[in-house]
């Protein structure tokens, strides 16, 4: 609001110049603050929501947690079913097939 009904800018002088930018930094930073605090209560509320929804793998599917490379080919086989078939897919278990 300061800024805003400043009326004699052609005559500013240094002191005056620096008042309003610092006015204009203290302004910046202030809503930077605003958006850190609002980010972090996000986060928070994120936190206690994964708490209560964490889902554990079945114990056949163990290998999940095990192995990242299980992991790109199931979705890379689920990708695949589904571009062939169009229908919906849902994975139920998971086996490692040795050669």
């Amino acid at each position: 609001m300061f800024l805003a009904v400043w009326t004699d800018w052609e005559n500013m002088n240094v002191g005056e110049a620096l008042l309003v930018a610092v006015i204009a930094i203290f302004i910046v930073f202030l809503v930077l603050g605003i958006i850190i605090f609002i980010t972090w209560l996000f986060q928070k509320g994120m936190e206690k929501i994964d708490a209560k929804t964490h889902i554990l793998p079945k114990e056949e599917n163990k290998i999940l947690s095990e192995d990242e490379n299980a992991v790109v080919a199931v979705l890379v086989a689920t990708m695949e079913f589904y571009r062939e078939t169009g229908k919906d897919v849902r994975i139920v278990s998971i086996k490692r097939i040795e050669d």
